[in-house]
């Protein structure tokens, strides 16, 4: 019987996110503005303006996994932030404060772009950060949207990505390439599709690819959409996926059940999580979380496109429809059953689920939990309290 093994593209990764945080650092040296992004954001504008993109919220989601949030936070609450900010704000403003940097110094942005699909902690985050580092904000505001799409919503959103490119030619001071941004559209869509059909073989059983292993290997398609060498990395990956099939490398080797995740993991505990699934012969095979770079443009209206992508992410979207994902998610990937993460980072994401696991369990059948920590900081991370959880879930799904 096959045993769990590292993939191979592993050590691409690390050398390609490795290379783009000394970018970043030396962007100013090389005359390239270096600009922060928010993850749910158009992100192509940026790279077809020529401006290096730089996610802070990667920072502390870096910061999170090599277990220093805490020690990050800490600096921030010594200025008065609330604990109960996201851990991912306390982090880079700790780290801004700080004298001593754990995972290397968090770069220094010259404008900020942020968009409030995901939150409304991001935009005041940044709104702090423009004000510390004396550096132009730019706001792309997202309405919220139900069921279906309004023209309204998604005009008013076109109109901000104008204002964002008029901006981006003052700060460069060259005329924005459409061309080239054609040209990034393009290598976003074959980095989302490489990276979606990567994702969907944790629906085969056994599976040779699970939510934890795309914890590991999204940094590219966050971070780097929009590049040839997040084509190239997910082509390697996809590649290497397929090659696990046909020699029947598994996931978890005596896979039983297939859970669903919602959402964000806890960054510090990944090996934990992943080691105590697989106890459990359970597979995580699918995140709301980890399935959010699904883009697909076109190419032939191009800000139509973008701002029909950006504003319809599922953070946008009104409750039931954010159920019905969920649940589309459930029989794509026959789940036995799902986990949800309350998260006191990220309190959009937590909001209601407790109501969504009794919804959930009554319309599907199938058994969920729901557990309570934070995905950065470990001070709000018991182990005994998430075991006293989750074993009776498993518990539940072996008697099904």
């Amino acid at each position: 019987m096959s045993e769990k093994k590292t993939f191979k593209t592993a050590q691409l990764m690390k050398e390609m996110m490795k290379k783009y945080y000394e970018d970043g650092a030396a962007a100013k040296e090389r005359g390239i503005p270096v600009a922060w992004v928010t993850a749910v954001s158009p992100v192509e504008i940026l790279y077809a303006a020529g401006v290096f993109p730089y996610y802070p919220e990667n920072f502390g989601a870096v910061a999170a996994a090599r277990k220093v949030a805490d020690k990050l936070s800490v600096h921030a609450e010594s200025k008065g932030y609330a604990h109960d900010l996201c851990g991912y704000a306390r982090c880079g403003i700790g780290d801004a404060y700080a004298d001593e940097h754990p995972i290397g110094e968090i770069v220094k942005p010259e404008v900020l772009f942020c968009c409030n699909t995901q939150c409304g902690s991001l935009p005041k985050w940044f709104e702090v950060a423009s004000r510390f580092y004396n550096a132009p904000y730019f706001l792309l505001d997202a309405p919220l949207i139900g069921n279906e799409p309004e023209e309204l919503c998604t005009s008013y959103y076109k109109e901000q990505l104008y204002e964002m490119i008029s901006l981006l030619e003052k700060i460069t001071g060259n005329p924005f390439d459409y061309d080239r941004l054609a040209e990034v559209l393009h290598l976003s869509n074959e980095a989302c599709r490489l990276w979606n059909e990567v994702l969907d073989t944790a629906a085969l059983k056994p599976a040779p690819f699970g939510f934890f292993d795309a914890c590991f290997h999204m940094a590219p398609i966050v971070t780097m959409r929009g590049t040839q060498e997040a084509v190239t990395y997910y082509q390697a990956l996809k590649e290497e996926v397929d090659e696990r099939i046909k020699e029947g490398i598994h996931a978890i080797p005596n896979e039983r059940f297939k859970i669903y995740f919602d959402h964000i993991p806890l960054w510090p505990k990944l090996r934990w999580f992943s080691d105590l699934f697989a106890a459990h012969d359970s597979l995580v095979a699918v995140s709301q979380y980890t399935h959010s770079w699904s883009y697909s443009f076109d190419l032939n209206r191009p800000i139509d496109s973008l701002a029909e992508q950006y504003t319809e992410e599922f953070v946008n979207r009104y409750f039931d429809y954010r159920l019905q994902l969920k649940m589309n998610f459930f029989k794509k990937y026959n789940v036995d059953g799902f986990v949800l993460f309350s998260n006191r980072s990220c309190k959009p994401n937590a909001f209601g689920l407790y109501d969504k696991r009794s919804i959930l369990s009554e319309k599907t059948g199938l058994p969920g939990v729901v557990f309570e920590a934070d995905m950065s900081d470990l001070r709000f991370f018991s182990e005994s309290q998430v075991l006293a959880k989750l074993e009776p879930f498993f518990e539940q799904l072996g008697s099904s």
